[in-house]
């Protein structure tokens, strides 16, 4: 069951991100790990090239330039219990 949840993930990341970029308004997209502290975010630069930013500290804050936004990690993951891995 784990093997497939990597594979599920690494869909979702890789499959889906490929189609999103075709869509020609998206200037970032944001994954938020659930199994561990984890963020990526993917921004177009003005190269039009795709540029990768990693958040993997809880004490971290989110940037998210087109929504004028910036999230604390903490807050992102408040209440959140992460099982240990195997």
């Amino acid at each position: 069951m784990k093997y497939f949840q990597i594979l599920l993930k690494n869909y979702n990341c890789g499959n889906k991100f490929k189609l999103y970029r075709d869509i020609p308004t998206l200037n970032e997209y944001v994954l938020i790990d659930s199994e561990v502290t984890g963020i990526e975010t993917f921004r177009l630069n003005e190269k039009d090239h795709w540029e990768l930013e990693e958040y993997k500290n809880v004490d971290e804050i989110l940037q998210i330039p087109t929504l004028q936004l910036a999230i604390p990690l903490s807050e992102i993951y408040e209440g959140t219990t992460f099982t240990a891995k195997a």
